[in-house]
């Protein structure tokens, strides 16, 4: 690709070099059209027209097309209101009389317009599709007027516009089987596109730059499985938001979590799609974990290219066939954590998340299972291990020997000494990777001990070292 080293050198200038090729090489997997879907709302499109026209501009160049669809609020309010129409909403839904409807249209198409100039004049190519993807019928409640849901989309023009090496710039609008145009909230529309095109990720680009707290604080990290409810029922996430949050869950649920959604801001929309930590707010189904006794019901085949992949070497033989009390499973195969019981504790013996699934929170999700089931617990890792600081923050206490520093949870003083002696008698079961014979610099900087890397299993960043002994 003519332009790889130039995205190359600029996030080498970010100190992301490895993560922007790592996606890049996975965005250009598949199907083009399944690329990206980004959301772009209307205030963004008000003030930063020129700044997401240059950013899918740099993206086009690079041979990647993101179908992009937006909105248009606060300049429909606008003309709304130079009209004389008041504007009122209904749990982030406009409600839209007939009279309205015209106006509407005339708005969302001149944004559409905007937008492709824009990307045009940084240098890309792209192309308004005002009507034709969405089919829509009347909302099921009725008093929001002429506001309609999605019945079906048709792909075929995004498609064509791909071919053409075009980014397609999509209207929310949609259009009844008699020609009736119908107000479609963007964000309904965006994801009706979403499980439409089932692409890798979803950006939704916002004023607010993410989900915010009480404080106005922003939140970089929301598992909706678990924080949803708390998190509406508190007041964070109201109106706008609300529906937001609410068809990313509904898309994440139907999708099973294969899709990383991302709120961000216009200035960080290169940086969501190519870093794995990003600077909006990330937000994930919550991992569906499993807890098995055995491997009786489990495809061996993907979980030893899940650990090998993960730890960038090659498992020992015969590796499957130790006991194991506990192996706790991403329903996918993203991550997993092998538990042996040792007495009356639990070694954690293995802990691999894919490279792929970092910054998804598989770790950390993985991690809260286990500690539900494994109260005591102990692991080892090597005294260079990067990410020993964060096992300082998580264990209650540390014993720090030659070859490997051992760590545990809940652990009395006897049962220390006994893990610590079961931990360092251990045989060795990662072995170097082929490669590693050829290019030794590269296993090192890629490869951890026993225990995989917190940052590449997606856990939190630590807080400080703790109860170290």
């Amino acid at each position: 690709m003519e332009n790889y080293e130039f995205i190359i050198n600029f996030f080498q200038s970010i100190g992301a070099s490895k993560e922007a090729n790592m996606y890049l090489k996975l965005f250009k997997k598949g199907n083009p059209a399944r690329f990206a879907v980004i959301k772009v709302g209307g205030k963004v499109i008000q003030d930063a027209t020129a700044m997401i026209g240059a950013d899918l501009a740099y993206l086009a160049n690079l041979d990647l097309f993101p179908v992009v669809i937006h909105g248009a609020g606060p300049q429909i309010d606008a003309r709304l209101a130079a009209a004389g129409v008041v504007s009122r909403k209904k749990e982030g839904m406009r409600v839209t009389p007939p009279a309205a409807m015209e106006v509407i249209r005339e708005v969302l198409e001149e944004a559409n317009g905007a937008l492709v100039a824009s990307i045009k004049s940084s240098g890309g190519d792209a192309v308004g599709i005002n009507r034709g993807v969405f089919l829509a019928e009347p909302h099921a409640d009725r008093e929001l007027g002429q506001v309609g849901e999605v019945v079906s989309v048709d792909l075929r023009a995004i498609e064509r516009a791909i071919r053409r090496d075009q980014i397609a710039v999509v209207n929310p609008i949609g259009y009844g089987p008699d020609g009736t145009a119908y107000n479609i909230n963007a964000d309904s529309a965006a994801r009706a596109l979403v499980l439409a095109l089932k692409p890798k990720k979803l950006i939704l680009i916002t004023e607010e730059g993410g989900v915010r707290d009480g404080a106005g604080k922003l939140i970089s990290f929301i598992n909706l499985e678990r924080e949803f409810e708390r998190l509406v029922s508190s007041g964070v996430i109201t109106g706008g938001m609300l529906l937001k949050v609410r068809e990313i869950k509904s898309i994440l649920d139907e999708m099973k979590g294969r899709l990383t959604v991302t709120i961000c801001s216009a200035r960080n929309l290169v940086k969501e799609l190519f870093t794995v930590k990003g600077s909006g707010t990330f937000l994930k189904r919550g991992a569906r974990i499993r807890e098995l006794r055995s491997y009786d019901d489990v495809n061996l085949t993907r979980l030893k290219n899940l650990v090998e992949s993960s730890f960038h070497k090659k498992l020992a033989r015969g590796y499957f066939r130790k006991p194991l009390r506990w192996l706790f499973l991403e329903e996918n195969y993203k991550g997993a954590a092998f538990v042996r019981r040792v007495g009356g504790k639990y070694y954690l013996d293995k802990f691999a998340v894919r490279r792929e699934a970092q910054g998804e929170g598989v770790g950390s999700d993985l991690w809260d299972v286990m500690l539900q089931r494994c109260k005591k617990l102990f692991w080892r890792a090597r005294p260079d291990n990067p990410i020993n600081g964060w096992y300082f923050a998580e264990a209650h206490g540390v014993r720090k020997f030659a070859k490997w520093y051992v760590f545990w949870i809940n652990l009395s003083d006897g049962e220390i000494r006994r893990a610590i002696r079961y931990a360092l008698a251990l045989d060795e079961t990662l072995l170097p990777h082929p490669a590693d014979a050829v290019a030794p610099a590269a296993a090192t900087a890629t490869a951890t001990a026993t225990l995989a890397s917190g940052a590449a299993a997606g856990l939190p960043p630590p807080a400080g070292p703790r109860d170290v002994v």
